[in-house]
């Protein structure tokens, strides 16, 4: 008689899942493409985990210590994960508007509602950051400048990153960078 683990595994493993579909050719993706992205991602992660470690650190937090929820180097750890999260994305916005051009190619006043929308997110953030309901409401705890200037640098070799990824790709499209034989079943 099948446990109800090897059940629910059965029914799971059922499920539609779109890795098991055959991937379109034109979405297929060199190694290069595939291995770009990856970085891009693996970076991006990188950046988040090592705010948090930063403001641990400074606070004398010690590997292998566990922290309450309610411990203030928790409360400031997690908000600089979140703060760096915003500060990537806030740099995100300028290099993923166009696949293929540079963040400079758009004047930077072109789109004022993109401006206001990024105005509103540093106010939405830095009340989150630094008043006591955003505290409460949110489980964070204000940060030192010194862990934004720490962040910053992160968030912009992410928009480097994807600068030099669209150089490659446009470089190619002009036949000057040789097309890898190698695909991958991952595309975006």
């Amino acid at each position: 008689m099948p446990t109800k683990l090897s059940q629910l595994m059965s029914r799971m493993d059922a499920l539609y899942e779109f890795d098991r579909e055959p991937v379109a050719p034109d979405q297929l993706k060199t190694g290069w493409q595939f291995a770009s992205l990856m970085a891009g991602e693996h970076v991006a992660g990188t950046e988040f985990v090592i705010g948090a470690f930063f403001v641990l650190h400074g606070a004398g937090w010690q590997y292998g210590e566990m922290l309450a929820a309610s411990d203030p180097r928790y409360l400031q750890a997690t908000t600089a994960c979140l703060m760096a999260i915003v500060l990537a994305q806030m740099v995100n916005l300028f290099v993923c508007r166009h696949p293929r051009l540079p963040a400079w190619h758009f004047p930077l006043l072109a789109n004022r509602w993109l401006l206001a929308g990024l105005a509103s997110e540093v106010i939405l953030l830095l009340a989150i950051i630094y008043t006591p309901w955003g505290n409460r409401l949110f489980g964070t705890a204000p940060l030192p400048l010194a862990v934004f200037l720490y962040a910053l640098p992160f968030a912009l070799f992410l928009g480097l990153a994807e600068e030099v990824r669209k150089w490659f790709i446009r470089r190619q499209a002009a036949g000057k960078v040789p097309v890898s034989g190698t695909k991958t079943m991952h595309g975006v």
